[in-house]
């Protein structure tokens, strides 16, 4: 006695089958999507939580800046410093900082080739003393 399953059941398992694959990548797609917005949303977050803080150390300084603007001492040194203004009897000299000499950065290549040039001198210099050192003694 075989079951023989009808078609009627065939049928129903087929599209119950179809439907089921169908909701099943729906919620896939579905998950994959909301992952994908969460996982933005928190970099978004860090982001803005940096520049919160970058944007409360610019208040503090702010409100530090409000304050010593409250000094006259301050203003009038402020004002010297940045608008070249100058009180009765006193001259402004503006010097340009790129006529002052700047110091010659040596990168740590150009070191190094230094260092391997004047050892590599100094070894042929003590190798010539050697040799004529060794010459003068044969005669």
């Amino acid at each position: 006695m075989k079951n023989r399953v009808s078609k009627k059941s065939k049928r129903r398992l087929m599209i119950f089958g179809i439907l089921s694959i169908v909701a099943i990548f729906y919620f896939f797609v579905t998950l994959i999507g909301y992952t994908y917005s969460y996982i933005s949303l928190k970099q978004e977050e860090s982001k803005l939580k940096s520049e919160l803080l970058a944007l409360q150390d610019e208040k503090a300084n702010l409100k530090i800046e409000i304050e010593k603007l409250n000094d006259p001492e301050y203003v009038a040194r402020y004002a010297k410093e940045n608008y070249l203004y100058s009180s009765d009897g006193e001259y402004v000299i503006k010097i340009d900082s790129k006529e002052i000499e700047q110091p010659v950065e040596v990168k740590n290549n150009q070191l190094l080739y230094i260092m391997i040039g004047g050892l590599s001198l100094f070894a042929i210099l003590i190798l010539f003393v050697k040799i004529r050192k060794k010459n003068s003694s044969k005669r």
